[in-house]
């Protein structure tokens, strides 16, 4: 074997081993999470009882739609909510707690809230290191004049793959891992 084929022979595997690590999420480019379960709890900030509600996505980012809501989703009029967002992959065994990654990779993500019901305004309460918005603690404010009814609840999980994180966004400008949507209903 020649000196330049033996170097050759050395130097591959060493560059398939620093490409291998290069593929981690917290690297510029990482990949997009799995994500098959959200869910949102909210607890009224003077006390009570948690609501609780949850959607699969039985195919993670698959082509099939979420599966409908589980738990009802009603929220008072008048009341502040301290709330968070957990992210799962339940394709896999054990669990997945998604939420972790997405801490520990902050500057890589947001979670953008969008509240249809007139009267409904949901607050990031945890940032990134650079002080922007994460978003997976957050408070909703309903308003006294909240208007009653179901309305729509979209939680959308950003990963700035390629584009910038802007601290006043208030849409995801990146890839999305996860779009769901809930119902939620505004009570006297």
């Amino acid at each position: 074997m020649s000196s330049r084929v033996l170097r050759a022979a050395l130097v591959l595997p060493s560059l398939l081993a620093v490409s291998a690590c290069g593929d981690s999420s917290t690297a510029p480019g990482g990949e997009s999470e799995v994500i098959s379960r959200v869910t949102l709890t909210l607890t009224p900030a003077s006390g009570g009882t948690p609501i609780t509600v949850y959607i699969d996505d039985a195919d993670g980012n698959g082509p099939n739609a979420p599966t409908a809501q589980v738990g009802t989703f009603t929220l008072a009029r008048g009341v502040t909510y301290t709330g968070s967002v957990k992210f799962e992959n339940r394709l896999v065994s054990p669990a997945e707690d998604i939420t972790v990654e997405v801490v520990a990779e902050a500057n890589e993500h947001r979670v953008f809230y969008t509240a249809a019901n007139t009267g409904i305004t949901v607050t990031p309460t945890n940032n990134d290191p650079q002080g922007r918005p994460l978003g997976t603690t957050f408070s909703a404010v309903v308003a006294g004049t909240a208007v009653t009814g179901a309305g729509n609840w979209r939680v959308v999980l950003c990963h700035y793959d390629g584009a910038v994180k802007v601290a006043t966004a208030t849409s995801c400008a990146g890839e999305t891992d996860i779009d769901v949507t809930f119902v939620a209903t505004v009570s006297q």
